[in-house]
């Protein structure tokens, strides 16, 4: 169907006659060419490879390489955030020759799908996880009450993911930096997944003030803000290998990309999804699960504020 559209963008050519025998062309008539035909097809723009408006609003280059950030108005105490270059990176080897575990995207996806693989069976899968068992028992507490359940997990979830955050300091001289990190995902990740699919069935719980999902309009604005909502990631999720415990995980002090616009990214980020969900199912249940996630990322603004100046000093 492409070659066909193509081809019909091409315009006919005129038909070539070719010249009798014997007959042969004058100088003058080789000399004298007909006019050109006319260009009948669309003024389209330029591909973005020869600099086209694609590339003008997102070049190329930034997907191989970042470019460096005007640092000129900063103290240069802190790091440059989202730093990276393709050529530096490489495959490598899960065990080096020394017998030392390797540092490269092998390794990182060998640890993530030994992760996941471990979360899928010990938590996700029915006949083998306890994920149901924990939900039941979780629920069995509450009465059944799926709004007393939400705050359950709204109260767990912060004390192991923001308890397990604030020992690391001191469970790391025992543990190192790299097994503590295994062990805050391995017991983060669970309730995380158990929490997010509890409130997608759960979502219209409890009494409903409005209902958005029928309205094209109010889908698409809530889709735009949570869609936008990750660019405010907290810039240590560009380094994967570092989440993934590949690399020593370390805690950083940034001082550009997205936090000269928010010094708590994650907690802007937090308030547009919540606010793109609410706004998309109005009901109760909704209102205090979306109220005890961003409550969650104000304590964390104060927790992580309290760890880097705990690191960095004032």
């Amino acid at each position: 169907l492409c070659h066909l559209a193509g081809l019909a963008l091409v315009p006919p050519r005129a038909p070539t006659l070719a010249p009798r025998r014997g007959w042969q062309r004058s100088a003058v008539a080789s000399s004298v060419r007909p006019p050109p035909l006319p260009d009948d097809r669309p003024g389209l723009l330029p591909p973005t490879e020869e600099g086209g408006v694609l590339a003008q609003i997102l070049p190329i280059s930034l997907l191989l390489e970042s470019q460096e950030a005007d640092r000129a108005g900063d103290l240069a105490v802190g790091e440059d955030a989202g730093a990276f270059a393709w050529r530096n990176e490489r495959w490598g080897q899960v065990i080096e020759d020394g017998g030392e575990v390797g540092r490269d995207w092998l390794t990182f996806f060998a640890a993530v799908g030994t992760i996941m693989s471990a979360l899928v069976v010990l938590w996700i899968y029915s006949p083998t996880g306890y994920g149901d068992d924990f939900l039941a028992a979780l629920e069995a507490a509450c009465g059944g009450n799926s709004h007393l359940v939400t705050l359950a997990f709204g109260i767990l979830f912060p004390l192991v993911h923001s308890g397990l955050a604030g020992l690391r300091p001191y469970a790391s001289r025992v543990t190192g930096e790299r097994l503590w990190r295994v062990l805050f995902a391995s017991c983060s990740l669970p309730l995380a997944y158990s929490w997010i699919v509890y409130f997608i069935s759960h979502a219209h719980d409890g009494v409903v003030w409005w209902n958005g999902e029928a309205s094209p309009v109010a889908h698409a604005v809530a889709w735009c803000a949570s869609f936008s909502s990750f660019f405010l990631l907290y810039p240590s999720v560009f380094n994967l290998k570092e989440v993934a415990a590949v690399e020593k995980p370390r805690l950083h002090l940034w001082e550009t990309g997205v936090i000269r616009i928010t010094r708590h990214p994650q907690m802007v980020g937090q308030l547009l999804w919540s606010a793109a969900h609410l706004s998309m199912v109005g009901s109760s249940f909704t209102a205090l699960t979306m109220a005890l996630l961003v409550g969650h990322h104000l304590f964390a603004v104060w927790h992580g504020d309290r760890r880097l100046e705990a690191e960095h000093g004032d």
